[in-house]
């Protein structure tokens, strides 16, 4: 993954503070993603990237607000 800039960092933050809803929202599309890998017959890469990715975004929005004061 690509480190965000300092501006981008503090958007994320921002949303994590301010619209907790979009955090939440990805999180569970995250949870959704994993329950299904198990029974995924057809291209299970393609799924397992989607919850690694969605992973990173879920964390990477957790630290934002800490990440962006050290910033």
């Amino acid at each position: 993954m690509i480190r965000p800039d300092a501006k981008t960092l503090q958007s994320m933050a921002a949303v994590a503070k301010q619209f907790p809803e979009v955090l939440e929202f990805i999180d569970t599309w995250r949870l959704h993603e994993l329950e299904t890998l198990p029974s995924v017959i057809n291209n299970v890469t393609l799924q397992q990237g989607r919850c690694q990715v969605l992973g990173e975004i879920t964390k990477l929005i957790k630290d934002a607000p800490s990440t962006a004061a050290k910033v």
